[in-house]
């Protein structure tokens, strides 16, 4: 656990370099999150207003507004759009990522101007990635018809669900900079990052590189200091405070992910460019990217070699306390 730590904080370290040399690739998660705020305010609020949601909030049937049709089809209009929004700001980074991995110095333009330029790509690679994420969501809304089968079927399926999202985000991990680099059709796309999943690291994400743990600690410290101040404002009296605690809370949420996603966008271009070429970008040199990542073929041959050894040292052990064999007389 500690290694994982260590390994990822000097990851993490090596992609902040990158960025503190080129700010404008910051910028690219942010927009990507602000673009998907206004995309989802600006076609919930006429929806809401439209269907008399503030009513059904209250009502006791208020469920019933979530089955109405216009309501779940702009749901699924929302997802898939976020995820296009998601996808081409992934993309314009891991662009500005290889960019800088090359020498040169993108701007911010350059890399939405070559995100634009792999609109073809895009586009149905976001859709589909957009529609699987939608899965859990969708068995989650056919509880209807799955309690009309045995009672172990449902929570089946529903983990299953889960299960298959959470697979295709991890094996789908490499996908932007094979958008960038490589311009694949939605499948294809799947099926490389799929393979460089196999190949270079597999079963290691987990256990060596988890950006994750650092997002979970920024959100853990930030939080626990603005719920302290939240807490006392509240025990002295000041109730309306707390509501702007909380608004900080959601504010530094969105700064971790905005900060956490751009140090994982640079990191997945340098991953991919060790993946397909071998060599560790100039910036990961000295972060140990190719200990990370060793490849499984090499994994497996080592413990074999030492089990080998292993074997070969207890059978000498075995030999060196067997008594000597007795002359023979004749």
């Amino acid at each position: 656990m500690a290694g994982t730590v260590k390994r990822s904080n000097t990851l993490a370290k090596a992609s902040y370099e990158v960025l503190r040399r080129d700010k404008a690739l910051l910028a690219l998660p942010f927009i990507g999150l602000l673009g998907s705020i206004v995309i989802t305010v600006g076609l919930w609020i006429p929806i809401w207003l439209m269907t008399n949601g503030i009513e059904s909030a209250t009502a006791a049937d208020g469920a019933e507004w979530g089955r109405q049709p216009v309501v779940w089809i702009s749901a699924i209009v929302t997802c898939l759009l976020v995820s296009l929004v998601s996808v081409f700001f992934s993309v314009a980074l891991a662009y500005g990522a290889w960019q800088r991995f090359q020498g040169n110095k993108p701007t911010l333009s350059d890399c939405v101007s070559a995100a634009v330029d792999r609109l073809d790509v895009i586009v149905p690679w976001s859709l589909l990635t957009g529609t699987i994420g939608l899965l859990p969501s969708i068995v989650r809304n056919l509880r209807d018809f799955l309690k009309d089968l045995p009672f172990f079927i449902g929570p089946i399926i529903t983990v299953l669900s889960y299960v298959f999202a959470i697979v295709w985000e991890v094996v789908s991990f490499l996908v932007p900079p094979i958008l960038v680099i490589e311009r694949p059709r939605p499948l294809a796309s799947f099926r490389r990052s799929s393979q460089l999943f196999r190949e270079t690291w597999g079963k290691q994400l987990v256990n060596q590189v988890s950006f994750g743990l650092i997002w979970l600690a920024g959100v853990v410290a930030g939080l626990a200091v603005v719920g302290f101040f939240a807490a006392l404002a509240s025990a002295v009296g000041l109730p309306g405070v707390v509501y702007v605690f909380g608004a900080l809370a959601i504010v530094w949420v969105a700064i971790v992910s905005v900060a956490i996603g751009a140090l994982t966008g640079v990191f997945k271009m340098a991953l991919y460019l060790f993946a397909t070429t071998g060599e560790v970008p100039g910036d990961f040199q000295d972060a140990g990217l190719e200990e990370a990542f060793a490849n499984r073929k090499e994994l497996k041959a080592e413990r074999k070699a030492k089990r080998a050894a292993k074997r070969d040292a207890r059978r000498a052990t075995e030999l060196s306390h067997e008594p000597p064999e007795l002359p023979s007389h004749t």
